[in-house]
């Protein structure tokens, strides 16, 4: 009987200390490209579209998503290893759903911000990652669409700035 006992503590002890940590990593899990990178600076996104004032929005939202990842510290351009280059390329309003008695009236609307991306080795300007973010939100139509679309972009630009500080971060 003890011998049972000691056979099973001994194989419990060995398959914990092989299966220990499987599939978990300590420390951080930047993306191969951004593995020199601690600091990186964020200026103002570009604009290439019709809606007014969203292009600081955009670079405020993402710098404070950053900062509550905690991955990289956020300085100012001419000091950071890597700068996040960001442009809006598109608003797009879409209807979601109609009005119960009426499909021509739209009652629910969908926003999303389509934002390209880059991040550039400040020294040496070799680009280390690009891509393609869509920061989407919706909103119901009331007596004032511009308005209650006004006040969607600030989530849409929160939804693109959580995928796109994912990507910067993880890699994903």
């Amino acid at each position: 009987m003890i011998r049972l006992a000691t056979a099973l503590l001994a194989t419990a002890l060995l398959a914990t200390a092989l299966l220990a940590g499987c599939g978990y990593k300590l420390g951080e899990i930047r993306p191969t490209p951004m593995r020199s990178v601690r600091t990186l600076g964020v200026p103002t996104f570009k604009n290439k579209t019709f809606e007014p004032r969203v292009e600081v929005l955009l670079a405020d939202t993402f710098i404070k998503q950053l900062q509550r990842d905690g991955t990289y510290a956020i300085v100012s351009d001419d000091t950071a290893d890597a700068i996040v280059f960001g442009t809006l390329v598109k608003v797009e309003r879409s209807a979601l759903r109609s009005v119960q008695n009426n499909v021509l009236a739209t009652s629910e609307f969908s926003i999303s911000l389509d934002i390209n991306y880059e991040v550039v080795q400040r020294v040496t300007g070799i680009v280390l990652m690009r891509g393609r973010v869509l920061g989407r939100s919706s909103f119901f139509d009331n007596n004032d669409l511009q308005m209650t679309e006004r006040q969607a972009i600030p989530l849409a630009a929160q939804d693109a700035a959580n995928q796109l500080t994912i990507k910067i971060s993880e890699g994903w």
